[in-house]
């Protein structure tokens, strides 16, 4: 017995017991960890995560193959405004997720807002695999469509729907308590953002309730559910908020950023083209769709998202495709080909085939989307046995006898058209709102006189803006002359807005650009741009001498602004005109009412698209034998450096006609590009770097190449000589720490484990200082490590995360600016793609 007490005593002097109980304190503490990452993260979320992923992942429905949806592939280039001054567009997207400020995303009718708003969703949550990539602290997503609130919105209605959402979902179902604690969760933790989705689907009676909703929920700081620790994300058309927008400035929204989604460039149809293989399996499949576009004479209109992804379900694969030359058409046409795609007989087999009459099902689809937007419904969701109950009531109307099976006729028209989309149990809505406006305006035309009747009536809705615009650009000259004439009296923008697409008899055109010219003196803004936006509009009319009056009335009002920002921001989210605007003003140059200054009133809201280069930089070749005192040149320089900061528009500029300023000798060309493999110093980019140095443009924030160029001169002209030894680097790894938000049990679990690691750190050291100390070397090292081990856990649980970077150590002098061999911006100004001296592998060929 007293052998044994020795050997106990032997080994606790050793002090195996305490390092024995620092281990299990590691272990247990490890398991702590991870087990309240669950909690933290919570099998809720978890679920939440994948359902919501599942659920939105796959969109454009026109397509027999739906695609996987990515923020990358969103197709929408994003032009940004924030404080009235125009900024990149390349990587906007990603910039939503990045940014801690609320959000305003504008574009017009299919240019695809509710698409990004679901791809920013997936890319909050970490995107479809869940790694995200970033570093950055998930973001959860709630996405509120602001016409499933329903009735009267009253306090509390935003998270009622997302409460009720979370417990009512198919795949996802969680329970009241689940619900409370993940909504909670990540109010507490500052990690939701709400996506609400069509402002402008909200009805004029209830507007003032939702905004009023909006607000209480983002200033809500009760401890159970703090709503004000949320960030939202609101979609609006762009017209309806130019409307509303006092509602919404920072005073009363709080610090938000706003982007309007721009129309696709060629470079962002051609991507999207290319992303479906299987529909263009030949190599050059995709640039010929885009020459048969342009030979259709219909290459803007597609400019739209939705109008593209139409096209590519009804026109790819065809050798020689009948394109439509109106939008209205191609919604027929669309609308017919979703309707009958299933109406095949595969050898003589009649199983998956459609069993009801196709025309049919678009009498019943057009009848019913009039019914609906005259009724309580608008143009919102409906409840499936509503529409039951419709087939039922007009089945002596059909063709085809149903026999009582109208749920039946119901059910194929929801599961093999791909028109109607569910957004609850039992509750459908048309596809896009765009398809029922549609619908109801073909039906108006069907019924003719009693049809044009119900529309005079509805006209001043704000919901049927679209419809009245579906309507005139279908409609026979007969109708359209004399109800556009009658609309101009009550409201002459809407009637401006329509000879967009109207084939309207060109007095009454004349007449209705005429009754513009008021409200566009007008100083109010909520007067002038809708009415500047009207007439933008109209100079893409189908007449050609009203698209001149239309562009001569821009012209005549453009001469007169004095460049105010409210005017400026309106050009700016309307694309396509702004271009046809710019491209006037320079052909029309040298005339006594213009002068170069009044393209530089526009240049600083071109966004980054290649067609702008070309007319900018004819602008600038005008000058090009005169002098450079000229104050209109520094903003004309200033743009097409920022616009050659984009690989399509730079490839642009290159191709353009040699401009030959006196000034640019070649002494002047070697001093403003110095490098001998890059670019050839006759290229434009050079002679515009001229022109910088002329007129005193810097631009140093456009890019790394002219920062350095105006930081540091010295280290800037022997970029290439470092970028050739840039191989003599050793790369080694870099730990820094950044601090994340815990839940206050995890935070307080990580202190006391921190005040106990410390504690054991000092312990085991003065153990280890005074002489026969208990742990002995092995062991005391052995204690310090578990010791170490276990602070590192408390500080991850306080919040604290290492970040491991790793950074090129050169044997030479690093030179600060060597990154502009790599960023986007500036990569392609220093070695041009596939030419001599590109970069290989990270180092120059």
């Amino acid at each position: 017995m007293a052998l044994e007490w020795l050997r106990v005593w032997d080994w606790l002097d050793r002090g195996e017991l305490l390092l024995s109980t620092l281990l299990a304190i590691v272990v247990v503490s490890g398991w702590a960890k991870l087990r309240m990452r669950q909690l933290r993260r919570g099998a809720p979320e978890e679920r939440y995560r994948r359902w919501f992923i599942t659920e939105h992942r796959v969109y454009n429905p026109y397509l027999a193959a739906p695609e996987t949806l990515r923020l990358e592939r969103t197709l929408v280039p994003l032009f940004v405004t924030e404080d009235g001054q125009p900024d990149r567009a390349a990587d906007a997207g990603e910039r939503i997720a990045d940014r801690d400020s609320h959000v305003v995303l504008l574009g017009d009718a299919g240019s695809g807002k509710t698409t990004t708003l679901k791809a920013f969703g997936i890319a909050a949550l970490g995107g479809i695999d869940g790694r995200g990539g970033d570093g950055r602290i998930r973001e959860v997503p709630f996405l509120v469509p602001v016409r499933l609130l329903r009735g009267v919105v009253q306090p509390g209605t935003v998270t009622d729907y997302i409460l009720a959402m979370l417990r009512s979902q198919k795949g996802l179902a969680l329970t009241k308590e689940e619900a409370q604690q993940l909504f909670a969760q990540v109010l507490q933790q500052r990690r939701c953002v709400v996506l609400l989705d069509g402002l402008d689907e909200v009805t004029p009676t209830r507007y003032s309730a939702v905004r009023d909703e909006v607000y209480r929920f983002l200033n809500d700081h009760t401890p159970e559910l703090p709503t004000a620790n949320a960030r939202i994300v609101i979609t609006c058309r762009r017209l309806t908020f130019l409307r509303i927008a006092d509602d919404w400035r920072p005073e009363r929204l709080g610090a938000h950023r706003s982007y309007v989604l721009a129309p696709l460039r060629d470079t962002e149809i051609l991507a999207y083209l290319r992303a479906f293989p299987d529909r263009f399996p030949e190599v050059d499949g995709p640039q010929r769709f885009m020459q048969q576009l342009r030979a259709s004479g219909t290459l803007g209109m597609h400019r739209n998202p939705l109008v593209l992804s139409m096209s590519v379900g009804l026109y790819a694969g065809r050798k020689f495709p009948a394109i439509a030359h109106s939008t209205a058409r191609l919604y027929d046409e669309m609308i017919d080909e979703m309707l009958g795609r299933h109406s095949f007989r595969a050898d003589d087999l009649s199983s998956g085939a459609n069993e009801f009459d196709q025309a049919d099902k678009l009498r019943v689809l057009r009848e019913f989307a009039l019914r609906a937007a005259l009724g309580p419904p608008g143009f919102g969701p409906f409840d499936r046995l509503a529409l039951v109950d419709f087939v039922s009531a007009t089945g002596d109307r059909l063709r085809q006898n149903l026999n009582g099976r109208s749920g039946d006729f119901v059910d194929e028209i929801i599961d093999r058209s791909g028109l109607l989309s569910r957004v609850a149990d039992e509750q459908y809505e048309f596809v896009h709102r765009s398809l029922q406006e549609h619908l109801v305006a073909a039906e108006l035309l069907r019924q003719r006189d009693d049809g044009l009747r119900l529309l005079r009536e509805r006209a001043m809705e704000r919901e049927w803006r679209r419809v009245v615009l579906f309507y005139t650009a279908t409609a026979d000259q007969a109708f359209v002359t004399g109800f556009i004439e009658d609309l101009a009296d009550v409201d002459p923008a809407l009637a401006c807005a329509c000879l967009a697409g109207a084939d309207c008899l060109n007095p009454v055109g004349f007449s209705v650009l005429e009754r513009m010219a008021g409200p566009l003196r007008d100083p109010r803004p909520p007067v002038m741009l809708p009415a500047l936006a009207a007439v933008l509009s109209a100079t893409a009319s189908p007449r050609a001498a009203i698209r001149d009056a239309a562009r001569d009335l821009a012209f005549t009002w453009l001469t007169k602004v004095a460049g105010e920002a409210d005017a400026a921001d309106a050009l700016g989210g309307t694309h396509e005109t702004l271009l046809d605007v710019v491209t006037m003003l320079v052909e029309r140059l040298g005339e006594s009412s213009i002068s170069r200054l009044m393209v530089t009133r526009l240049v600083g809201v071109v966004p980054d698209d290649p067609r702008f280069v070309e007319p900018l930089w004819r602008c600038l070749r005008t000058v090009e034998g005169a002098g450079t005192d000229d104050p209109s040149l520094v903003p004309l320089v200033d743009r097409l450096l920022r616009l050659a900061t984009d690989p399509a528009c730079f490839h642009t500029l290159q191709r353009q006609p040699a401009a030959q300023p006196r000034f640019a000798t070649a002494p002047l060309r070697q001093q403003v590009y110095p490098f001998r493999r890059g670019l050839d110093r006759e290229s434009n980019l050079v002679t515009l770097l001229c022109w910088a140095r002329e007129v005193a443009a810097e631009a140093a924030d456009v890019n790394r190449f002219l920062e350095a160029k105006a930081t540091d001169p010295g280290r800037w002209a022997s970029l290439e000589a470092d970028w050739r030894r840039r191989a003599a680097s050793v790369v080694v790894p870099v730990v820094r720490a950044h601090r994340v938000d815990r839940h206050r049990a995890e935070r307080a679990t990580g202190a006391t484990l921190t005040l106990l690691s410390v504690a054991a750190l000092v312990a085991v050291g003065w153990d280890l200082a005074r002489p026969g100390g208990l742990l002995g070397p092995v062991g005391g090292t052995a204690a310090v490590l578990l010791a170490t081990a276990e602070l590192g856990l408390a500080l991850t649980m306080l919040g604290l995360q290492p970040r491991i970077r790793t950074r090129g150590v050169r044997m030479w002098r690093p030179n600060e600016w060597i990154d502009a061999y790599e960023d986007p911006r500036s990569r392609h100004w220093l070695v041009p793609e596939g030419g001599e001296g590109r970069p290989v592998g990270g180092v120059t060929a």
